[in-house]
């Protein structure tokens, strides 16, 4: 439960003593840290539990090696403690696929190259030598993660179903986990969440990216697929110029874009956060 505003501000205070509070904003979509943005000028991250330390000490390690490869900003943390971090509030809006919708060729090719550019930067970082430094990422990208998924599918999800979505859930399941391959792919280091309030737009291009915290040691096919999801494949291959190779990873990233669905209800039926039905909504249908 995200703490009240009284104690949030005193933390607040804790840390920065000489900072006066005008504008005090609570961000209620935080999972792992309570998220107070300040003045519009300052946003504060406190970790939740013990848990969430360890992830933002991660998500920290990353942000130092994913700044120097990008040219979209990203946190720079002006303030750090092992429970919470200060950095400069980002400009810019949730880059909606509403919005992307509306904008011309032009202007949605010029947005997709960026996306395009930025995860390319990100997906071949080296890190053969960061080896045991650097987080596996949080979102399930193995076999044995998805067998488990199915598993627990098929126990909790499949009596809710009708039969034609018990045949498509099972179709999909079946097209990677019966595949010997199918998971098989060449580490790098992902996102692993850019849904699209993590992805900042500033009414003619991108501007940022925020919140690494699911970042790490992944499938780079899986931050390809919630992009399908979000905006579509009509959108994501307008990536291809600033991302080589890209196609490699689009069977894998389908998977990924219909599959998390399923997740999500499970996540819901499991935790008993009933958001997690409804989080599919909004996304888009275009997926060859």
């Amino acid at each position: 439960m995200t703490k009240t505003i009284p104690s949030l501000q005193h933390r607040v205070q804790e840390l920065m003593p000489e900072i006066r509070i005008d504008q005090f904003e609570i961000n209620q979509e935080g999972l792992v840290n309570d998220v107070v943005i300040v003045n519009r000028s300052l946003v504060f991250r406190f970790a939740k539990n013990e848990t969430a330390v360890k992830i933002l000490a991660d998500e920290m390690n990353i942000l130092d090696l994913v700044q120097q490869r990008v040219d979209l900003d990203v946190p720079t943390p002006l303030l750090r403690r092992p429970d919470s971090i200060v950095y400069p509030f980002l400009e810019g809006q949730p880059f909606l696929r509403e919005a992307f919708l509306q904008l011309n060729p032009k202007t949605q090719s010029c947005t997709a190259r960026q996306l395009g550019k930025f995860l390319y930067a990100m997906h071949t970082t080296p890190i053969a030598r960061l080896e045991g430094k650097l987080p596996v990422t949080r979102a399930p990208v193995t076999r044995a993660r998805w067998e488990d998924i199915r598993r627990r599918t098929t126990e909790k999800i499949y009596p809710l179903l009708l039969k034609h979505q018990k045949q498509w859930a099972e179709r999909l399941f079946d097209g990677m986990l019966l595949d010997p391959e199918g998971f098989n792919y060449a580490p790098a280091l992902i996102h692993g969440d850019l849904a699209p309030y993590h992805i900042l737009f500033g009414g003619k291009a991108l501007t940022g990216v925020i919140d690494f915290g699911v970042a790490g040691v992944g499938d780079p096919a899986l931050d390809l697929g919630t992009l399908l999801g979000v905006y579509g494949e009509s959108f994501v291959r307008q990536m291809a110029p600033e991302y080589p190779g890209m196609d490699l990873f689009l069977r894998r990233a389908r998977f990924y874009a219909q599959a998390v669905e399923i997740q999500w209800v499970l996540l819901g039926l499991e935790t008993g956060d009933s958001f997690w039905f409804t989080a599919h909504l909004g996304g888009a249908r275009d997926i060859e």
